[in-house]
C-alpha cells in the first residue's frame, strides 16, 4: 500500500525507513491506516498513486459501480490525510490495456476501437473533485446524520467552499448544507455524486 518518495522516516513496525508516503488501493479501503499515517507523521504529503478496476475482480460491475468506486475512495482518502490523487490509468485500449501480465482494467477513458476515446461514467464522478476542489485547498469538518451519504468539505485558497457528496445507495437522500446556521436544501438522487460550491 505505500511507496518509497522523496525524505525519510521510520514506520513503527517495519523495518526499513520509508522516503515519503504514496499509496494505492487493491484489497480494500483502508482509511484507518492513511488516518494512522498523517498522525503519526503529519508533515508527510500522502499521494494516492495507483487505482483501476480490475476485469479480473470486477468483471460484473456496471459504470454506476465503477464509477462510485472511484467516488468512494477518493472522499474516503481525502477525508483521512490524502493530498493528491493519481489515476494509475485515465486512459486505456478497447481491451483494458497495455497490460505485460494480462491484467486488463477499464479507465475513466477508454479507447473505441474506431480511432476515437469514450468517456465513461467515472470520468465524470473523478470530475466532481478535480473541477472544484482547487491546488491548495483546505480540508474542513464535514459530517452526514445518515451512513447512506459520503461527503467531503473543502476551502479554497479563493475562500470559495467546495462540498463533495455520494449517495451510492437505492434511494434518493435529503440534504440541509448548513454552515454557521446558514445554509441550502437539495435532493441527493439514488447513485449519484453532486458538488455544492458557495462563497
Amino acid at each position: 500500500m505505500y511507496h518509497r518518495a522523496k525524505g525519510s522516516f521510520q514506520v513503527p513496525g517495519c523495518r526499513e525507513a520509508v522516503s515519503g508516503i504514496a499509496m494505492h488501493w487493491y484489497t480494500g479501503d483502508h482509511f484507518e491506516a492513511v488516518q494512522a499515517v498523517k498522525k503519526a507523521y503529519p508533515e508527510q504529503r500522502i499521494f494516492f498513486t495507483e487505482g483501476c478496476v480490475e476485469y479480473s475482480r470486477f468483471a460484473d460491475s456496471g459504470e454506476v459501480q465503477k464509477a462510485e468506486m472511484y467516488a468512494h475512495d477518493i472522499l474516503g482518502n481525502l477525508k483521512t490525510g490524502m493530498e493528491a490523487y493519481f489515476d494509475w490509468n485515465l486512459l486505456l485500449n478497447v481491451q483494458g490495456g497495455p497490460n505485460h501480465v494480462g491484467n486488463y482494467c477499464a479507465a475513466p477513458v477508454m479507447c473505441d476501437g474506431n480511432g476515437g476515446i469514450e468517456k465513461r461514467l467515472s470520468y465524470y464522478y473523478i470530475g466532481q473533485f478535480s473541477r472544484y476542489v482547487k491546488p491548495g485547498a483546505r480540508r474542513i469538518p464535514a459530517s452526514c446524520y445518515t451512513s447512506g451519504l459520503e461527503t467531503v468539505a473543502f476551502v479554497n485558497p479563493d475562500k470559495s467552499r467546495v462540498t463533495v457528496l455520494l449517495n451510492p445507495t437505492e434511494k434518493a437522500i435529503p440534504v440541509c448544507l448548513t454552515e454557521d446556521g446558514e445554509g441550502v436544501s437539495l435532493l441527493v438522487e439514488a447513485h449519484t455524486v453532486c458538488t455544492v460550491m458557495y462563497e
